[in-house]
């Protein structure tokens, strides 16, 4: 009768640690979210977002010249048409006002939360107050911040696009408000 207790006995009280298996039951949670908390740490790490300046002394010394640039252009009364393909590989400026074409003039594409979105595309001149450019296809976002400058950096105009309403833009000097404030500076 001793060996039929014996022979039913599953587990071994002499066996270490490691080898029973309640051990192994208990320790299934901590070992699962130890895994998720890394799982979770290398994704967060990989989809970091911009959204905040690492100098924020420089970024202030750099206001002032910004705001001139934006008094610049209300200065030259400089306002801006700008039409994008449907694909958003393209775009056509119309710019009026008082500058000089052959400075150049940029066209900054900003995207609200991921700098490295962000595109600088130095228009090409057709004409006197005519520019076009291509780049490559745009990401799916609901709104990007659009800067036009000239390519000296004495003047820049700039508006919040909202792709949903529309591929055109219309851009006129103005003081920045707090939106157009908070948009990074490349």
């Amino acid at each position: 009768m001793q060996e039929n207790s014996n022979s039913s006995k599953k587990y071994d009280d002499n066996a270490p640690f490691y080898r029973q298996p309640i051990f192994w039951m208990l320790m299934s949670g901590p070992i699962i979210v130890i895994i998720a908390a890394f799982a979770s740490f290398g994704l967060a790490k990989s989809h970091a977002q911009d959204m905040v300046t690492d100098d924020y002394y420089k970024d202030g010394k750099h206001i002032n010249l910004q705001l001139d640039r934006d008094q610049h252009a209300i200065d030259r009364d400089i306002s801006a048409q700008i039409m994008f393909n449907p694909e958003n590989t393209a775009a056509k400026v119309f710019i009026n006002g008082k500058f000089e074409p052959k400075d150049g003039v940029n066209l900054l594409l900003m995207h609200p939360s991921r700098q490295i979105e962000d595109r600088k595309i130095v228009l090409q001149a057709l004409g006197e107050h005519e520019f076009n450019a291509t780049f490559e296809a745009l990401p799916k976002t609901v709104h990007w911040y659009v800067r036009l400058e000239d390519g000296k950096g004495v003047w820049r105009i700039e508006q919040k696009w909202l792709p949903s309403q529309g591929n055109t833009l219309m851009i006129k000097a103005s003081l920045p408000t707090n939106s157009s404030a908070l948009a990074p500076t490349p």
